[in-house]
């Protein structure tokens, strides 16, 4: 028997046990460094994609589908969910707002800091992922369909609905959408490119080739290395470019599917899985490589992998509904 720390929320309360593993397979049973996290009332089998860090609120907001939106603290591993949320297929913070995503609704709407719905606007497409960019105060939204990124001028007030201001076409995607910390840039994945684009033109800077036969997930970015982590949709594969040129540097393969990457600027460390997988990596990167720094084992099914400014990091278990903690100190 294997024990680990796991994390047993009752309520919005997380508390620490010792949970015992036997009969658990290798290829099933997460890393015993992983704090496990139950999101309350939710289901099992849940279907996770978009998962969120909002530094303004010390959360993670994770949208667990038609099981709805929950704020979940890195620190405490607490976990509780927003009630009035609906269904939440994607997520993002901005301007005291948190505007959640309904792809089979085509609907975006706007939460105030206690969960309550203050008003909604419906996207012109099927959409896949919400971002705010602060530069512009204004959401940007992928709309793979399309071929591009639908825009939205946030209203002055919680009541007012965002409205529909511009679109940005990118031939070829879009598939993940990352924005810079000042909001500024954003980053898509667009077939087998990587492609930029200026927020405040609304227009394409560049586009370059990723080193991916084809790509899938979000761009993660090192602003302060200037470098960028491109995810491709086979092999865990993952390829690291340089943002002033766009040329490749290196690449590396954690195995398995599609590749899913983080970044966080605390210990300056990527971090990649790949859906179906059972590694997490942690990359360190410089203009000359990249660098194997540690590995963690996790179930084979998580479709999310995210991290903060302090080096917590996280991932999904798809097959029990739950969240996987990490910390890299």
């Amino acid at each position: 028997m294997r024990a680990i720390h796991r994390w047993l929320v009752i309520g919005s309360t997380a508390v620490t046990l010792t949970a015992g593993l036997a009969g658990c397979s290798p290829s099933t049973a997460p890393d015993r460094s992983a704090q496990v996290v139950e999101l309350p009332g939710a289901g099992e089998d849940i279907d996770f994609d978009d998962v969120v860090y909002a530094a303004d609120m010390g959360s993670v907001l994770v949208p667990a589908r038609e099981d709805g939106l929950y704020l979940l603290d890195p620190e405490t591993g607490q976990a509780t969910d927003v009630a009035s949320s609906g269904t939440a297929d994607s997520v993002d913070p901005g301007q005291g707002r948190i505007f959640v995503l309904d792809r089979s609704g085509r609907q975006i709407q706007v939460l105030d800091p206690e969960g309550q719905v203050m008003s909604s606007v419906s996207t012109a497409a099927g959409a896949d992922y919400v971002r705010y960019a602060a530069a512009t105060k204004e959401l940007w939204v992928s709309e793979p369909s399309r071929e591009g990124i639908e825009i939205f001028a946030v209203g002055e007030d919680l009541e007012t609905a965002p409205r529909q201001v511009g679109f940005v076409p990118v031939s070829g995607g879009t598939e993940g959408l990352t924005l810079t910390s000042d909001g500024a840039t954003a980053y898509t994945h667009a077939g087998n490119e990587v492609v930029k684009i200026d927020v405040k033109a609304r227009t394409v800077a560049a586009r370059w080739a990723s080193g991916c036969e084809a790509t899938h997930g979000f761009p993660r970015v090192d602003e302060g290395d200037g470098l960028l982590l491109a995810s491709c949709a086979e092999n865990g594969k993952v390829t690291l470019l340089d943002v002033n040129d766009g040329h490749v540097i290196d690449e590396y393969e954690v195995g398995g599917g599609e590749s899913l990457p983080a970044y966080s600027p605390g210990p300056d460390h990527f971090y990649v899985r790949s859906d179906p997988g059972t590694t997490i990596a942690t990359l360190a990167a410089s203009p000359q490589g990249l660098e194997l720094i540690r590995e963690v084992q996790v179930p084979e099914v998580g479709h999310c992998l995210g991290a903060d400014e302090e080096g917590h990091y996280w991932t999904c278990d798809a097959g029990t509904g739950q969240m996987l903690l990490f910390e890299d100190r």
